[in-house]
């Protein structure tokens, strides 16, 4: 797996997020997020596998910034493997650019 961050706070991720990378997808979820408070938009579409590890870290470091006061990661691009993964998982809205008005 590799990560790479752009000017614009997009973390760009490619390969395999598994239990051997899942913790390597977390800092870099973290220290992107350090580096762009106002958010980080997540490009997902180089992903080519994504098990529980790698869901588990989206999902704790999407948390840690909420805990801050700041706004979520929101997914901008995923192939079909890591879409059919946050909707079996019914995790998907959770990386969504928040609507106005809706209760979260």
């Amino acid at each position: 797996m590799t990560t790479d961050v752009t000017p614009d706070g997009t973390l760009l991720v490619s390969g395999e997020i598994d239990a051997a990378t899942g913790s390597a997808l977390l800092r870099a979820l973290t220290d992107a997020l350090r580096a762009h408070p106002g958010g980080v938009a997540l490009d997902l579409s180089a992903v080519t596998f994504c098990d529980c590890a790698g869901l588990r870290s989206l999902l704790a470091a999407r948390y840690q910034h909420l805990d801050l006061g700041r706004r979520p990661l929101r997914v901008v691009a995923a192939g079909p493997r890591m879409t059919r993964l946050l909707q079996l998982t019914g995790t998907g809205w959770l990386f969504e650019e928040p609507m106005a008005g809706r209760v979260q």
